[in-house]
């Protein structure tokens, strides 16, 4: 074949190859301009959540301790940024805590009044988390691409139609124009790896900042209930040590021992009451919940709660005609109304001079709340008020506006853990001069009778000499609660183990036993499950300052009885325990 021939079967074939490359080309160019649009579509809608993201991290505080202002300020860093159309932080509720609107307008004042956003614009949502719970979202308006540079990035396609034409003419030319969009996309996908590890980092050290903040937070709350508690004990420390060295003198008289006494007594009490309260706010109470008429509750203690106020206070109840039932704690519940009827005596006290004052307590039914329906106990006063400052405090343990000597700052905390602990919660709603509503609200049940109200205990004595197993590791409480049976005339055998008690009850014949519940090795709810399968007939029961066995799972229908206990609590658990067993 001649160089000529060849030539021309060259030209002949060139131009299809030509096409042929062009079309490729073309369906390249189309195939990059989709990805790029979705590249770009996903990164802007990344983008905006993650500005969402780092917003909700911001103002995670804020919005737990319901500081509109902090909230705000987080809200305001972000207005510099003019691609942002709109910003609004809610609460756990649904309201609005902050927020704003490059157009001028208010924000919505509740996620269900948000509209929708515009078509130019994009919308993300991030939730406000704190210690592993939901407590807001905030939502995010962002400007969509403009219609200029959309366009723009289309023109694309017609240069690709051009390149084609191009390339039929130059291939030189085509590969010149391809190697510098592939040079463009490499430079932009760059710049967009080199933004994305760059938030990361922003991301990750706002998030040590916080965890710091917040450590620091609990460091000094810590510190605080810390030191309420030393003062508190010691206090009732120093009357304990003091009345037992003035026992221990000698030739003291029979009225001074006994008043001594009395006070190690009263000291004792004050001290199992402070760590009651202490735990009701830590919500590691144990509890004993009763089907509950909550109207009836409240009638039942009208003339406590007239004694609690005094005569210079008037006592209004405006109850439901038929409010649902709860499952509470019957004490828990009765103390917590004393505690708010306290604070209430106290704040009018500090205004009235007249005997203007009333404490009016209403129940009513709020329906659906968070897909519960809830009863609410409201108890409001006339009283002085209390500033924003001191309302956002008043559930903090030992925080009290009272003189020095005139209140723990436990009373309200205690209010605080029981209605958490029982599925509900506590709000207050309060301004200088204007009084005070606190509402406690609980969650209904949907059936069931009230409870009966537990009868009034048995005296001591009545108690019969029984063979008893008394099951504690530490050998002060073990020796003095021998001491304490053995004056009531019970035969008593010790263990300081749950296996050397399992031993022992299989070798003896006891008529019941009482446990801690915290031991090393087998403790006593294991104890009382082994003893049930080998012994059913046998009572078991429980004694514990506190348990999280118990907090958590319950007792198995165990009678239980909290350290520190009196001779009288505790021959009357045993003697109720063998009596039900024996019915």
């Amino acid at each position: 074949m001649t160089p000529v021939v060849r030539m021309t079967m060259r030209w002949r074939t060139a131009p299809l190859a030509i096409f042929g490359l062009a079309l490729l080309i073309l369906l390249a160019g189309i195939a990059v301009i989709a990805i790029n649009e979705g590249t770009y579509d996903r990164g802007r809608v990344d983008q905006s959540q993650s500005l969402a993201d780092v917003l909700a991290a911001s103002a995670a505080a804020a919005v737990d301790f319901d500081d509109p202002a902090a909230a705000q300020q987080a809200v305001e860093a972000f207005r510099v940024n003019g691609q942002v159309r709109m910003i609004a932080v809610y609460r756990r509720d649904g309201t609005a805590i902050g927020g704003y609107d490059r157009s001028g307008a208010p924000v919505a004042s509740t996620i269900v009044a948000l509209q929708a956003p515009q078509e130019n614009a994009i919308r993300v949502q991030s939730p406000i988390v704190q210690a592993g719970q939901r407590i807001g979202t905030v939502y995010m308006d962002i400007d969509r691409e403009s219609a200029a540079r959309r366009i723009s990035r289309y023109a694309l396609l017609a240069g690709l139609f051009v390149l084609a034409a191009l390339v039929v003419a130059s291939l030189g030319l085509a590969q010149t124009q391809l190697r510098r969009a592939n040079r463009e996309l490499a430079s932009r996908a760059e710049a967009l790896t080199q933004a994305n590890v760059l938030l990361e980092e922003q991301i990750e050290e706002r998030a040590k900042a916080e965890d710091q903040l917040r450590q620091s937070q609990k460091m000094q709350a810590l510190g605080q209930l810390t030191g309420g508690i030393a003062h508190d004990f010691n206090n009732q420390l120093t009357v304990i040590q003091g009345s037992a060295d003035m026992l221990s003198r000698p030739g003291l008289s029979e009225e001074k021992r006994i008043r001594f006494a009395q006070a190690i007594v009263q000291s004792a009490s004050n001290a199992a009451s402070l760590t009651s309260q202490l735990l009701a706010f830590a919500r590691r109470q144990p509890l004993k919940p009763q089907r509950l008429d909550l109207n009836r509750l409240i009638a039942d203690m009208d003339e406590l709660l007239n004694r609690t106020m005094g005569e210079r206070f008037r006592v209004v109840t405006e109850l439901a005609e038929r409010p649902c039932r709860v499952e509470v704690d019957r004490a828990q519940l009765q103390s917590a109304i004393l505690n708010i009827a306290s604070n209430a005596r106290d704040a009018m006290q500090g205004r009235d001079t007249l005997g203007s004052g009333t404490l009016i307590i209403r129940t009513r039914d709020f329906g659906e709340v968070e897909g519960k329906r809830m009863v609410g106990l409201e108890i409001a006063d006339n009283g002085e008020g209390m500033s924003q400052e001191v309302r956002e405090r008043i559930f903090e343990p030992f925080f009290t506006t009272k003189p020095t000597g005139e209140g723990t700052g436990l009373g309200l905390s205690q209010v605080y853990g029981f209605a958490s602990q029982s599925g509900g919660e506590v709000t207050a709603a309060s301004e200088p001069g204007n009084g005070t509503t606190i509402t406690l609200m609980l969650p209904c049940i949907d059936s069931g009778h009230a409870d009966p109200v537990p009868a009034v205990a048995a005296a001591s004595a009545e108690t019969a000499p029984a063979a008893i197993l008394v099951v504690e590791d530490n050998v002060d409480v073990g020796a003095f609660v021998e001491t304490l049976l053995t004056e009531l005339g019970h035969k008593v055998t010790r263990a300081d183990r749950g296996e050397q008690a399992l031993e022992l009850a299989r070798r003896n014949h006891f008529d019941i036993v009482l446990s801690d519940v915290v031991m090393p090795g087998m403790g006593g709810i294991k104890l009382a499950e082994a003893l049930e399968r080998e012994q059913p007939s046998l009572p078991v029961v429980l004694a514990t300052g506190y348990s999280q066995d118990i907090v958590e799972g319950g007792s198995g229908g165990r009678p239980v009885i909290l350290k520190p206990y009196r001779l009288a609590a505790l021959s009357e658990a045993l003697a109720e325990a063998m009596r039900s067993h024996r019915g």
